[in-house]
């Protein structure tokens, strides 16, 4: 951990000087330090694919974000991975920082911990890793040390991306996208028995599907990036189409017929909506005439 030198707070630890009588023991996460400083990069680690505005949509407007920030005012104080220890001022003593707990909420994925403010690093501080307990089993080894490492960083980043749900990132979204999902169950399926695991991902889309056929963006409904599918409650259409895509791969990596056939129907319920609802959608949103591989002859 870093810790500050003479006892002064960073910006990004957010004292307030209201709670004087108390003492504050802060804690900000992150990847990547200031080169000059030493400090958490606080803009690169709140503002992470937060920076520029991302690309148009095209079902917003003409112009509708240019120049436009996706920041919230405070991106600082909202998007950081901080925690806050208060202790009343009559119980400071020696092993305060021993008796901190861990977060019974929040988890936070870094590199580097800012332990604020102490001038003496503390003791017997530890990182807990929490994941999903599903069995590893799968390994690799070549005679590349370069390859060997290209491996472990991305087992390490697998690990770190399934606690219940396998999400696109540890630290901030922690969400189930379907797009993550299709590419990366195949190596998912290969490091660990996924076979438990994906059954429960297919079953939350399967109750999270609308009436009319639609299947939602992310595994658990939440209202993200619907405005880019075509509509009618569907996710964009390729992410929707995990439920399917992942239930073939399960049966032919675990032999389960029998997920197959709890969730055929449903998934015919998606490619009739599809059927039904995607030519339409794709002109309706504009979408047939900005993608240069959509023939717009009706064959998707």
């Amino acid at each position: 951990p870093i810790i500050p030198h003479n006892n002064t707070y960073p910006r990004a630890h957010g004292f307030r000087k209201e709670f004087d009588n108390d003492s504050f023991i802060t804690i900000v996460y992150g990847e990547s330090l200031e080169l000059t400083t030493g400090d958490i990069n606080r803009v690169l680690v709140a503002g992470m694919g937060l920076h520029d505005g991302g690309p148009r949509h095209n079902s917003e407007p003409e112009g509708a974000q240019d120049n436009a920030f996706c920041f919230p005012d405070d991106h600082d104080g909202i998007l950081t991975q901080k925690d806050i220890y208060v202790y009343p001022s009559e119980s400071i003593t020696n092993d305060m920082f021993s008796r901190a707990r861990q977060s019974h909420f929040t988890t936070h994925a870094f590199r580097f911990a800012e332990i604020c403010c102490t001038s003496e690093p503390p003791t017997n501080v530890h990182a807990l890793m929490y994941r999903t307990a599903m069995q590893e089993w799968g390994t690799f080894d070549s005679s590349s040390v370069l390859i060997n490492g290209g491996y472990e960083l991305v087992k390490n980043s697998m690990r770190s991306n399934l606690l219940s749900v396998q999400s696109d990132c540890p630290h901030r979204e922690k969400l189930p996208y379907g797009g993550d999902l299709i590419a990366n169950s195949p190596s998912a399926m290969h490091m660990f028995d996924m076979s438990a695991f994906y059954k429960k991902t297919i079953r939350d889309w399967m109750d999270a599907q609308w009436d009319n056929g639609a299947y939602t963006e992310t595994s658990v409904w939440q209202n993200l990036n619907d405005y880019a599918g075509i509509g009618k409650g569907a996710g964009e259409t390729v992410w929707a189409t995990a439920p399917p895509v992942l239930t073939v791969r399960h049966m032919q990596h675990y032999g389960d017929l029998d997920l197959l056939k709890e969730s055929i129907g449903s998934h015919t319920r998606w490619l009739e909506f599809l059927n039904k609802e995607f030519d339409s959608g794709m002109i309706k949103k504009g979408y047939d005439k900005k993608l240069k591989t959509y023939r717009g002859d009706g064959s998707g």
